[in-house]
């Protein structure tokens, strides 16, 4: 008789197993999110394609050996220069992004409204890129800083949105956790355009605005110092 009661009480275990993980499919699957992160993920990667598609040498460049080395030295070092700096800052909003769709636990209007212009900004990337080849002009690094700062903001007002009142998590997590990614993602560009201000200094090169974003992986607020209040009472105790 007991083995039986051992089979039933274990199909029985299994069934609710395999029915909690089709609603947990179900909750991580949803077609609207799915959607979204779909779209997200192809326009990053069309971004990132037409950012490798600028790096161009022009042809009259290269007529001789000679104006090649230096087309080389010059053209093409800067737009990789360019490149990789855009592609560390678009690799580094898609895991914000990534971040972000793995916490929501449903969507709404105003979020996906806020979700196209974070897309806006990114699509935006290749063409910036492009007119910040001519940083010796001030107004290409105030055009190539403002839609950095942009996408940056509008990560930002992502998470503010998708945090705030518990909109869009469920209401047993803490928003807490979460505080410090939201802080550190709007002082990275706030950074930014403070950089600008270096171009009202007498006689300073525009491009070397971009050698202050070097301080960039500094600017951050340490997580011990932005812990929820059940955090901090435990540690009282």
């Amino acid at each position: 008789m007991k083995v039986p009661r051992l089979q039933r009480m274990t199909q029985d275990t299994a069934e609710i197993n395999q029915s909690r993980q089709s609603e947990l499919i179900e909750e991580t699957k949803k077609p609207s999110e799915d959607r979204i992160v779909m779209l997200s993920d192809g326009i990053f990667a069309i971004a990132v394609t037409l950012l490798v598609l600028g790096i161009q040498i022009p042809r009259e460049d290269t007529l001789t050996h000679g104006a090649f080395i230096e087309a080389l030295k010059g053209d093409f070092f800067t737009n990789t220069l360019f490149y990789i700096v855009t592609f560390a800052v678009l690799a580094s909003y898609w895991l914000q992004h990534r971040r972000l769709m793995n916490v929501i636990d449903h969507v709404d209007r105003i979020f996906l409204w806020l979700n196209l212009l974070f897309l806006a900004f990114v699509s935006f990337f290749p063409v910036a890129t492009n007119i910040v080849q001519y940083a010796k002009y001030p107004e290409a690094v105030i055009v190539y800083t403002a839609v950095l700062a942009g996408c940056g903001y509008s990560a930002t007002a992502l998470w503010i949105y998708a945090l705030g009142n518990h909109r869009l998590i469920p209401a047993d997590k803490d928003p807490y956790k979460h505080i410090f990614r939201v802080i550190n993602s709007a002082l990275a560009p706030t950074f930014i355009l403070l950089s600008l201000c270096l171009l009202l200094l007498p006689n300073f090169p525009p491009e070397r605005t971009f050698f202050a974003w070097l301080l960039l992986p500094f600017v951050r607020i340490p997580h011990r110092f932005l812990r929820s209040p059940a955090e901090v009472s435990v540690t009282n105790e």
